[in-house]
């Protein structure tokens, strides 16, 4: 009988970690995963090593001594120096200017023994001015310096583009002799042109000097505004895991997720298909998981994205009968990139068809070796819809969070992960939010991005009003002034002035970034020139959500090619309202209107303006009425069909009618409404139509081979004997947009 790793290690009371350490420095079984298996020989060999350090422990065991009063007290100094000691060592680290102070500060300490270090706080933040916003910072990037110099060679930064009279000053050479240089390399270049970072390399070696790409750096969100905040060792708690259900669309799931938390989310979902982010929280032997479910459709590939970056554990979930499919290699993929490790719950092994042991070779293939097979990834065979095996799934979670250490400190201001963002009617903007430092509570004031605001109301995952929200929570906040982003952090503020001037910050950036983005060159103009005939199909969307929003334009953005184009006028979510009609009369666009409904007004509206509006509740529906409109508006394309050849015998002059001609058709057949080309010695000589055909005396509408005929050109009279007479027609091919 097989004893996995982790259970030996709740034998002897050892943590993980530790444990498969002391097997591999101690024992010299070298086990990389605390989901291994081991051998009976194994397990005896381990239980002997700790029976025998059991007896070592109790014959090196010194009596117990009984303190009397005396010893306390020869402890006390000892503990004493042991401290000052410690806090000579901080001190160390510290400037002279910050012993001082904190000298002083314990001065004031022990004069103050009565009173707390946080009542000494609020003390200290009662003394502030008020309105004073001391904690403000903004972050920027240091520049480096444009020209440096390493062992007697000039190295200049480039970055993104540089003008030939700017590399020349860095250089230290004239404009001149640069354009020279290149004119006689062919190439004409004046003071202000850009150089290629390739241009500035060729030049720079013919100088002795190099060129070296410098990529900008871009400060994340908090680290700009100084709201990361290094914690203690002190402080970090045990946090419960987040996890990330990923997989391929119907692989079950959300029916796992159902089953694991014992409701039902499926039966509300159209088609069965998962389309929003979703968080939620459950409780095993008294230690809570998070989950957070993403949708398994391929529209939803950034929504999925953004669930791999906030998970520890990624769990792919794999239909038994089904294998792998294109989303579950990118769910791979997303956790790969996001870093977590993958437990693999390998779902529907009740059906009779299921072939798990496919599943693992499959996944082989993708870098996902099973820990059976000597590789470090956990499979698990369940079963949703039979509630088999979802114990073991929840225990290999936990186990494997035992080894991540997941820590934060609850202490802090909040930081949390906006999942989903709306906006409610009646509540206003709402945003679905896990809490990942800290703790949020009513009254925050908050920031996510450009969106700012002070925490109204807190509800649970079970729609529960909660007055805080502790680690890994998930929870729906109510009480930002505008709809944040979904993928946005947010941070609690010390104050809403603070706030309010990062939330401007953050606007004037995106201002100077369009901006940019509006700056156009002569080649970008070029082709915009050249695409003037695109055809346009102008939409407005509407969705149940932001996410959804996001979703729903990528998916339809991604149809536009060279010749038609989806033109997105607005993308907003909320319902269909009158002013959507009167801006789609306007623009001539077609609303677009997913999981939404129009209201009562803009139904007649729509009728009376002839607003075309078309509203679903599954994705790919949309996408493929879209993809018909824009094939209907693709330029005809037409295709030559060959027909037949006539060779000319003899040419009659007829008055007033002009030359006809004795022919035979050697291919094929020919229409009397075919078009044709002469070919005289194999060239084309002319291309037009058949003026008349006859059999005899006798109009014919068709000729086929071996049979004589008469033929007159349209607009043609040098026909020759010998003359080569080609029918063909052209065939409309129907376009498509792949």
């Amino acid at each position: 009988m097989k004893t996995r790793v982790h259970e030996l290690a709740k034998k002897h009371s050892i943590k993980n970690k530790e444990f498969l350490e002391i097997l591999k420095k101690d024992v010299g079984i070298n086990i990389t995963s605390h989901l291994s298996n081991l051998d009976e020989d194994q397990v005896k060999k381990i239980d002997d090593y700790f029976a025998k350090m059991n007896m070592l422990k109790v014959a090196d065991a010194e009596p117990v001594k009984v303190h009397n009063k005396k010893d306390k007290k020869d402890e006390k100094p000892i503990r004493k120096i042991i401290d000052e000691d410690e806090e000579d060592d901080e001190d160390i680290l510290e400037s002279p200017h910050a012993q001082k102070s904190k000298k002083n500060k314990n001065l004031k300490n022990k004069k103050n023994n009565n009173i707390s270090f946080e009542e000494g706080a609020v003390k200290n933040k009662n003394k502030k001015k008020k309105g004073r916003r001391t904690d403000f910072i903004l972050k920027t990037v240091e520049a480096t310096p444009d020209v440096v110099e390493e062992d007697g060679v000039k190295i200049i930064k480039f970055r993104g583009e540089i003008a030939l009279g700017d590399f020349a000053t860095k250089l230290g050479v004239s404009s001149g002799d640069i354009i020279k240089k290149l004119f006689l390399k062919g190439k004409m270049l004046t003071i202000n042109s850009p150089l290629t970072l390739e241009m500035a390399e060729e030049l720079a070696m013919e100088y002795d000097a190099l060129v070296e790409e410098e990529e900008e750096v871009q400060l994340e969100f908090g680290e700009k505004f100084a709201l990361e905040i290094e914690d203690k060792a002190a402080d970090l708690v045990e946090r419960p895991p987040v996890i990330t259900i990923m997989g391929h669309v119907d692989h079950g799931k959300t029916s796992l997720l159902d089953a694991i938390r014992t409701t039902n989310v499926v039966s509300g979902e159209a088609g069965g298909i998962t389309q929003k982010i979703g968080a939620y929280q459950i409780e095993k032997d008294g230690r809570k998981i998070t989950f957070v479910d993403t949708p398994g459709h391929e529209a939803f590939t950034d929504m999925r994205a953004r669930g791999a970056q906030v998970t520890d554990i990624a769990i792919l979930v794999v239909a038994a009968d089904d294998g792998v499919m294109p989303q579950t290699i990118e769910a791979i993929s997303h956790a790969k990139v996001a870093k977590v490790p993958i437990i693999v719950a390998v779902n529907k092994i009740d059906k009779p068809e299921a072939n798990p042991m496919k599943v693992k070779q499959e996944l082989m293939e993708h870098g996902l070796v099973s820990v059976e097979w000597g590789g470090d990834v956990e499979f698990v065979e369940v079963s949703a819809k039979q509630r088999l095996n979802l114990d073991t799934l929840l225990d290999t979670i936990l186990i494997t969070a035992e080894i991540l250490e997941l820590k934060a400190n609850p202490k802090k201001r909040a930081k949390g992960v906006v999942i989903e963002s709306r906006l409610d009617p009646k509540i206003g903007p709402v945003a679905d939010i896990l809490v990942q430092e800290g703790t949020l509570k009513i009254g925050d004031v908050i920031v996510a991005g450009e969106v700012q605001g002070k925490v109204k109301a807190l509800l649970n995952d079970k729609a529960e009003r909660v007055n805080i929200a502790g680690l890994s929570q998930p929870v729906e906040v109510i009480g930002f002034n505008n709809v944040p982003n979904a993928g946005d952090t947010m941070y609690v503020i010390q104050n809403e002035q603070h706030a309010k001037r990062i939330v401007e910050e953050v606007r004037k950036e995106r201002k100077i970034q369009e901006t940019t983005k509006k700056t156009i060159s002569l080649e970008a103009l070029s082709a915009q020139l050249e695409h003037e005939n695109l055809k346009e199909l102008n939409l407005i969307l509407r969705a149940d959500s932001k996410g959804s929003v996001d979703a729903l334009r990528d998916s339809l953005l991604k149809l536009s090619n060279e010749e038609v184009a989806v033109n997105i006028i607005q993308a907003a979510s909320g319902a269909i309202t009158e002013s959507d009609i009167k801006l789609a009369e306007t623009a001539g666009a077609i609303i677009i209107g997913y999981n939404v409904r129009p209201t009562t007004k803009a139904i007649k509206e729509a009728e009376a303006s002839k607003v075309e509006i078309r509203t679903s509740s599954i994705i790919y529906h949309i996408t493929e009425d879209i993809e018909k409109a824009l094939s209907g508006m693709l330029e005809p394309e037409f295709k030559e069909n060959y027909l037949g050849r006539i060779e000319i015998k003899k040419v009659f002059k007829v008055s007033k009618v002009g030359n006809i001609a004795g022919c035979i058709v050697v291919d094929g057949k020919v229409r009397n409404d075919s078009n044709i080309r002469i070919l005289r010695n194999s060239i084309v000589v002319y291309e037009g139509k058949l003026s008349s055909l006859k059999r005899f005396k006798d109009d014919a509408k068709e000729v086929v081979v071996g049979q004589e005929c008469g033929l007159g050109v349209e607009n043609f009279n040098d026909i020759k004997e010998g003359d080569i007479v080609e029918a063909f027609e052209m065939v409309e091919v129907k376009r498509t947009l792949k």
